[in-house]
């Protein structure tokens, strides 16, 4: 192993963990409207006129109530985890700084004007000559068969970093087009990793037409290709820690 490799290693374990952290002090909204423990919102729903008859006054009906905002509770850590580390990757093995590695411009999606950001930014000029040869390549592959007719010169890759994808809300993902069309008319190739396999098929698909789309293995096969570094192999290497803080607030629900 190198140093910069177990350097990388540390730092990207270090990352994980604080966001994982975070789950040990989620505290559910209806526990939380309810003063603060179980017990106090299993009592305010035997005390209602409607749940108190119906079964929903019971530890069954607490942890399937308690379990939607949960669930969306990891993802959104998950998604702060792949974020944090895909940026933490390219910027540690190209040594680039954090204003580098990142690119923000506004925006206008549909009537309103918003800043937007791409997660990770890699401008060929500021990369070792090995990488930028590399990476460029493989942009400009992946631009042919983004477009039939390629007329842009790319200067730059600029990633939408996402664990997964599920949601289908309108607004955003007019907002996420609308970037994937910024970026590509000033010459950076837009891609989405999504990491994982379970990703909204519909939105997927409507993507493909502007955004390079990765999914699953292939995400992490990009990864490794224009960087070097095997996050998978990071991850699976890390498993059994990782996995503790996300099964305990899951059993957490239990009645």
């Amino acid at each position: 192993m190198t140093n910069l490799q177990s350097s990388l290693d540390r730092n990207l374990y270090d990352i994980v963990m604080e966001h994982l952290a975070k789950l040990a002090k989620y505290l559910p909204g209806p526990v939380k409207k309810a003063g603060g423990t179980r017990d106090q919102l299993i009592q305010y729903y035997r005390n209602d006129p409607v749940y108190s008859i119906f079964g929903l006054d019971t530890l069954e009906y607490l942890a399937a109530t308690l379990a939607g905002g949960t669930v969306t509770s990891i993802h959104r850590k998950l998604g702060d985890i792949y974020e944090s580390c895909i940026r933490a990757v390219f910027s540690q093995v190209f040594n680039l700084t954090p204003d580098q590695v990142v690119y923000s411009t506004p925006i206008l999606s549909g009537s309103t004007e918003e800043t937007r950001s791409a997660d990770v930014y890699l401008q060929f000029d500021l990369l070792p000559s090995d990488a930028r040869q590399r990476i460029g390549k493989y942009c400009r592959d992946e631009l042919r068969r983004l477009t039939s007719t390629p007329q842009i010169k790319l200067i730059g890759v600029g990633m939408e970093v996402r664990h997964c994808y599920a949601t289908g809300d309108s607004k955003r993902t007019q907002a996420d087009e609308a970037m994937a069309r910024h970026l590509l008319v000033s010459g950076i190739l837009p891609i989405m990793p999504l990491f994982c396999n379970q990703s909204n098929r519909g939105i997927v698909a409507r993507y493909q037409s502007v955004w390079v789309i990765k999914q699953g293995m292939d995400s992490y096969d990009m990864v490794r290709n224009m960087s070097g570094y095997d996050f998978y192999d990071f991850l699976l290497r890390n498993k059994d820690d990782f996995r503790k803080p996300v099964l305990a607030l899951l059993r957490s629900l239990s009645p």
